[in-house]
């Protein structure tokens, strides 16, 4: 009974990953036809880094994910670590439900497993923390 929840539920968030990538990915040939960064979306600064000069969790998020969308990983990396994690495991996932359903099942697809959100929850802490540590301790700003 549990596994065929969690394959129904890794079906679906296949699914919705599908269509997430459809409209992102149409969202994002319209804003380069248009000359727009997505850096430009974005126009109010992190309130947290205006009043006190630190990082929040999110700071460096849509920078991260437009030097991995130009192919950047080193630095998506630096500005956002959970941006690169994010898109290698939506790659290896997406890849691997394809596979599947193009095989019947012979290929064994990855299923959702919660694991994966509590290391991005991580991911985020000791990004916030590293950052905001080197800021307190040392004034080095990573992010400019």
């Amino acid at each position: 009974m549990a596994d065929t929840y969690i394959l129904r539920l890794s079906r679906n968030c296949y699914y919705v990953c599908v269509g997430l990538c459809v409209v992102f990915g149409i969202g994002y040939f319209i804003l380069s036809m248009l000359h727009i960064s997505i850096t430009e979306l974005s126009p109010l600064p992190c309130t947290l880094y205006t009043v006190a000069g630190l990082y929040c969790p999110g700071c460096g998020g849509t920078r991260a994910v437009n030097f991995l969308l130009h192919g950047q990983l080193y630095q998506s990396f630096v500005y956002h670590p959970v941006v690169p994690y994010t898109g290698i495991l939506v790659l290896c996932y997406m890849i691997s439900h394809t596979l599947s359903i193009l095989t019947k099942g012979r290929v064994k697809a990855m299923l959702f497993r919660p694991i994966y959100f509590y290391i991005m929850i991580g991911i985020i802490l000791i990004n916030w923390i590293v950052k905001n540590a080197l800021i307190l301790a040392k004034g080095i700003y990573l992010m400019g």
